[in-house]
């Protein structure tokens, strides 16, 4: 059976969920999207390395922000945690933030290997993209929106409140506050001595339990991406 169609299988249930709580227009804001029956499944990650790059050392990742030509690289994402789907937190994600979630598709990867993905896009142009490296273990997840949206750092703090063991929800979001302010200076500065409106930089690293977080400004986007197995 194709990795596609099983993940297909685990997630349907999201995307018909989503779909009917966007028709009726309602989120409920307090809902963080946690569920307990992940966070007892979730355990130690499993990475899956990458033939192709090495994952990097933590010790050697950049602390705070830097121009996008000294951005750090990380090798393959691999599972986050031992049967964690992402299921009922993309469910929540998509019920709060009103996202409708496309069917999964398979992508190959620079390595040659085959990855599945699972989009969804929003009001105001925010989108998700989570990927899976195996038949329905969630390895990576990246959140886009707009720099002038009024409520974007919401939507990034929501997905660093991914529902894993091991990660330190108080630590990623004060990471997140910390690594916004800085991409924004640093962006602000290039501007001012460039004159391009087009740089591109990208935050400190945040390593916390099996996942890694870093945050990309490129213009008018801010693209927050969380991976799995990432760092050695």
């Amino acid at each position: 059976m194709r990795v596609a169609t099983r993940v297909s299988a685990v997630l349907m249930a999201v995307a018909i969920g989503t779909a009917g709580a966007v028709s009726c227009g309602g989120s409920d804001s307090g809902n963080s999207g946690a569920a307990a029956s992940d966070r007892t499944k979730a355990a130690a990650s499993q990475s899956s390395p990458s033939r192709t790059r090495t994952a990097p050392r933590a010790a050697d990742l950049p602390e705070h922000a830097v121009t996008g030509d000294k951005r750090p690289t990380f090798g393959a994402a691999g599972t986050i945690a031992a049967g964690y789907t992402g299921q009922e937190f993309l469910a929540g994600l998509s019920k709060d933030w009103k996202l409708m979630l496309d069917k999964p598709v398979e992508q190959e990867m620079p390595d040659g290997k085959k990855r599945t993905y699972v989009n969804g896009s929003g009001r105001n142009g925010v989108t998700i993209s989570a990927g899976y490296a195996d038949s329905e273990n969630m390895s990576s997840l990246l959140c886009r929106t707009s720099t002038d949206q009024s409520n974007e750092f919401g939507f990034l703090a929501a997905c660093t409140g991914l529902d894993v063991t091991g990660v330190d929800h108080d630590k990623a979001s004060s990471w997140l506050k910390q690594a916004k302010k800085e991409t924004d200076s640093l962006y602000e500065k290039q501007v001012a001595e460039t004159g391009n409106k087009k740089e591109y930089v990208v935050s400190g690293v945040f390593v916390s339990g099996p996942v890694t977080m870093i945050l990309h400004r490129a213009y008018d986007k801010y693209s927050l991406r969380i991976l799995g197995g990432a760092v050695a």
